[in-house]
């Protein structure tokens, strides 16, 4: 099984990088302590150290795309989203959208898990 991860956003957009303030209803980013936001491109790298470490080193690839014009004609859904609202970066995975704004390295490994199971 081979995996294309695709996160679509902003290199130097500092977003949520999975602080507890999500927990629970009615929370939002605005609340998060100083330090919580992190740039998207230094959580990209992150998730992709973990993903070397992990079960799905040699069957994921993942790919950082900046969110700029040409995304229209890479991924128009994406684009569609996006440009309606803040909810960068997305996460693709083979095809299918499955995760917007911020997030956990850690925890977007985990969801893999759940979802994508390795024998």
């Amino acid at each position: 099984m081979d995996m294309k991860i695709e996160v679509y956003g902003y290199a130097d957009e500092e977003i949520c990088a999975g602080c507890e303030s999500h927990e629970g209803e009615g929370s939002a980013c605005a609340s998060c302590s100083p330090g919580a936001k992190r740039k998207t491109q230094d959580l990209v790298k992150d998730f992709q150290a973990l993903l070397a470490k992990s079960e799905y080193r040699s069957l994921a690839k993942v790919e950082f795309l900046e969110a700029d014009d040409s995304i229209a004609t890479r991924a128009p859904d994406v684009h569609k989203l996006l440009s309606m609202a803040a909810l960068s970066p997305a996460i693709v995975v083979n095809g299918k959208l499955l995760f917007l704004g911020g997030f956990s390295p850690s925890g977007l490994l985990e969801e893999l898990r759940k979802r994508y199971p390795v024998a």
